[in-house]
């Protein structure tokens, strides 16, 4: 005999487990938020690494490719949320992955559980099958939210029709700083990152990307180089994906003269440790969305590399598109000019960030919120 359902059992799916801070710290927002509005609430989560998820959200968390768990946990769940980052896309994973994400919205739908897009950057999606499956199967779901305006346009676009669509924000604007103290006395080596007798830290966050043409490795290493012997800079490389974006910074510190003044953070900090961390940066340059969006969150001036269509959508919306760095034209020239340009408007910047943090802020509420009205209903 089949169970009866109990108020508030939610599934969440989304690309969990494989150390992608920018990924956590939506979850990390996504978790406390429903456990502070609903006490009881119990919350089950796709996970690449089942164990971590669990103990470091004290949620239940099933393997994402254990499909009959998955299908069995579903029968007795009350919502099923999709998101959120940008999981509806065909242009990383070998374009595979948005067919499994779509297959567990179908898969909901067809156990009668309700389902919600959260908060998700849509697209690029360039296959024909794959636009024809987003028509076909979120025309069933029965909420969807985005992060931007155009991935309302792009669903619109592709004929997605039957639910409603809102635009808010990205849950990362709900984290919560956490005190730099506590982080020291946590980690002791990182006071020595922070402190650097009064000149300025910057942060570089750098992945890999096959699709340039450039020796993007070399450029950052000249980048590195220049800030610290015009600036007597102190740079940090700031990995937001575990071990690839540490990896990939060890190669760029090994092509720098001035190795000595680099360091890369070896460190997995949680969202809110990592942007508490970069809250004492002077200058970020980004090839992260979310070493952006949390710049953004902390005030903090960056250079945005754009290296996919959310990186500009996100820079777009903040109205600060002299910060953007099409990856074409990535040179240490055109860095020396967004320095300059950042040096020369940096309080104007700093006061456009702040203001748009606090929308932004207000925005990813409003994500839970609608949340919080599906299931009261």
């Amino acid at each position: 005999m089949k169970k009866p359902k109990t108020i508030a059992k939610i599934m969440i799916s989304g690309y969990y487990g494989f150390n992608n801070t920018g990924d956590e710290a939506i979850l990390t927002s996504m978790v406390r938020a429903f456990k502070e509005k609903i006490p009881q609430i119990k919350i089950a989560v796709l996970s690449q690494n089942p164990l971590q998820t669990s103990q470091t959200y004290q949620v239940k968390a099933l393997n994402r490719l254990h499909l009959i768990s998955i299908l069995n946990c579903l029968r007795d769940t009350n919502l099923f949320i999709s998101g959120g980052g940008g999981l509806l896309q065909d242009s990383t994973g070998k374009g595979w992955s948005i067919l499994y994400y779509l297959g567990l919205i179908l898969g909901a739908k067809i156990v009668k559980v309700p389902v919600i897009i959260y908060a998700q950057g849509i697209g690029p999606v360039n296959r024909k099958i794959n636009k024809k499956l987003i028509k076909w199967i979120l025309n069933k779901v029965d909420l969807i939210t985005v992060r931007d305006n155009p991935s309302k346009e792009l669903l619109e676009n592709l004929g997605v029709t039957k639910p409603s669509i809102y635009v808010n924000s990205d849950p990362s604007f709900l984290l919560r700083r956490k005190n730099t103290i506590d982080i020291i006395d946590k980690y002791p080596y990182i006071r020595e990152l922070i402190y650097s007798n009064n000149s300025p830290v910057i942060g570089i966050s750098v992945r890999k990307y096959r699709e340039s043409r450039k020796d993007l490795r070399g450029i950052f290493a000249k980048l590195a180089d220049d800030l610290i012997e015009n600036y007597k800079a102190k740079i940090i490389f700031l990995p937001f994906k575990f071990d690839e974006d540490v990896y990939i910074s060890e190669e760029i510190l090994s092509l720098m003269k001035n190795k000595n003044q680099a360091n890369v953070l070896k460190t997995r900090l949680e969202p809110e440790e990592l942007l508490s961390f970069l809250s004492r940066l002077s200058l970020m340059v980004g090839m992260r969305l979310h070493s952006i969006i949390f710049s953004t969150m902390a005030d903090i001036p960056f250079i945005a590399l754009n290296y996919d269509p959310k990186v500009k959508n996100f820079v777009e919306s903040l109205d600060l598109s002299d910060l953007l760095l099409e990856l074409d034209d990535t040179s240490l020239k055109n860095f020396k000019e967004k320095i300059k340009y950042i040096r020369e408007n940096d309080d104007k910047i700093k006061k456009i960030l702040s203001k748009k943090a606090k929308i932004l802020e207000e925005r990813a509420f409003s994500n839970n919120d609608l949340i919080f009205k599906f299931l009261k209903a």
